[in-house]
C-alpha cells in the first residue's frame, strides 16, 4: 500500500537511489567495489563452493596459503588496509599473517554459505553461542516503528540473519547482486531457507519504495553499511586511520520513516560457532535541522562500525582497497 503523505520521488532522491543531482559532499559512489585478482580464483572458488562444498575444508590450508603467495593484489590491498586500520605500517611477517587471516575468514564465510545454505532457521541459530544486546533490541522493537539494521562485511553476516529470523517475521535484506552467478545462487539459497526477502538495489527506486513501505509496516530492513555501491549517495568519513566512503541511505531512510537504526554484527567465535552483537539503537533526533539530524545518525553508524572493525580487524572481509586515498598518499 502506498502512503500518500510521502512524496515518493524527492524522498527516494534523498535516500540516494534516484540520482540525477550530484553534490560534492554527498556524491553517488562512482564505481563498483573491485575484487582482487581475485577474480579468476574467486570464480573458481565460488563454483567449487556451489558444486562440491565438501572439498572446502580439505583444501582450506593450501588455498589460503597460495592465495596470498600468488596474488600480489591481495597482498597489496590488505597491506594498504592494515596501515589504516592499525595506524602504522606492518612488518613483512606481520602483514603476511594479517593477509592470511583475512583471506581465511573470507574463505570460511563462503564455506559457511555453501554448507548451511539449505538449513532452516533453527539449524543455523543453533550455531550461535550468544546474542548480545537482545533485550535492548526487543525494547526498541516494542515501539512498533520498524527497524533498520546496519551491519558490516564481518564474520559470517549472512548466517547471522538466522538469529534475526527468530525475532522477526519479515526481514528485507538490501544487497547488490554479485558478478558471480555461483555466489548469488549460494547466498540466495541461504536467505530463502530462513525466509528473508531480498531487496536488490539494482532494481532502483522501486526497491527503496518497497523498503520504505516495509518499515512503515513495522518490518525489519538489513543493510550493509561499511561500503558504498555504485549509484548510492555516500559520504567520505574519517575512519580508523584513514577515510572511508559510506552510504547515506540508512540514515536518510530512518529520517524518511522514523525507524530506529540498530548496528548488528555476527562475529566468528570459532570455525563453526558465532556470536551476535546488537548495539544501542540510533535515533534521528527531533527538534533540529533535518540535514543535521541525518549527519548525526550517519556519524553514529560510522563510529559503531569503526569500533567493531578496530576490535576484530581480521574478521573484516575486505580484499580490495577499502580506504579513500589522497593523491599524495604513499602506501
Amino acid at each position: 500500500m502506498l502512503h500518500p503523505s510521502v512524496d515518493i520521488q524527492p524522498s527516494l532522491r534523498a535516500v540516494g537511489e534516484v540520482p540525477p543531482e550530484h553534490s560534492h559532499s554527498d556524491a553517488p559512489a562512482a564505481s563498483a567495489t573491485p575484487q582482487p585478482s581475485g577474480s579468476v580464483w574467486l570464480r573458481a572458488f565460488f563454483a567449487l563452493a556451489r558444486h562440491a562444498p565438501w572439498t572446502l575444508r580439505v583444501i582450506r590450508p593450501l588455498a589460503i596459503y597460495f592465495a596470498v603467495i600468488v596474488s600480489a593484489e591481495i597482498r597489496e590491498n590488505t597491506r594498504a588496509n592494515a596501515r589504516r586500520i592499525f595506524r602504522r605500517p606492518l612488518g613483512v611477517t606481520e602483514q603476511r599473517r594479517f593477509a592470511r587471516a583475512v583471506v581465511g575468514n573470507f574463505f570460511d564465510f563462503v564455506a559457511d554459505l555453501s554448507r548451511w545454505g539449505s538449513r532452516d532457521t533453527a539449524g543455523l541459530a543453533g550455531r550461535l553461542d550468544s546474542v548480545e544486546g537482545l533485550e535492548s533490541y526487543r525494547a526498541c522493537r516494542a515501539m512498533k516503528r520498524g527497524c533498520i539494521l546496519v551491519t558490516a562485511h564481518m564474520g559470517s553476516f549472512e548466517v547471522g540473519l538466522a538469529a534475526l529470523a527468530t525475532e522477526e517475521k519479515n526481514i528485507h535484506v538490501v544487497f547488490k547482486r554479485d558478478a558471480s552467478d555461483a555466489f548469488e545462487v549460494i547466498r540466495s539459497q541461504l536467505r530463502r531457507s530462513i525466509g528473508a526477502k531480498e531487496a536488490p538495489i539494482d532494481d532502483g527506486w522501486e526497491a527503496w519504495l518497497r523498503l520504505r513501505d516495509a518499515l512503515l509496516n513495522d518490518e525489519a530492513v538489513v543493510i550493509q553499511a561499511d561500503r558504498a555501491v555504485p549509484g548510492q549517495k555516500s559520504r567520505i568519513v574519517n575512519f580508523l586511520g584513514g577515510r572511508l566512503r559510506l552510504p547515506l541511505g540508512p540514515a536518510r531512510l530512518a529520517q524518511l520513516t522514523g525507524s530506529p537504526i540498530v548496528p548488528v554484527l555476527t562475529l566468528r567465535a570459532g570455525r563453526d560457532r558465532f556470536r551476535v552483537r546488537m548495539m544501542a539503537p540510533i535515533e534521528i533526533q527531533s527538534g533540529i535541522e533535518a540535514s543535521a539530524a541525518v549527519d548525526l545518525a550517519f556519524n553514529s553508524v560510522a563510529r559503531a562500525l569503526e569500533s567493531a572493525i578496530a576490535e576484530f580487524p581480521e574478521q573484516w572481509l575486505v580484499l580490495h582497497r577499502a580506504f579513500e586515498e589522497e593523491p599524495a598518499d604513499g602506501i
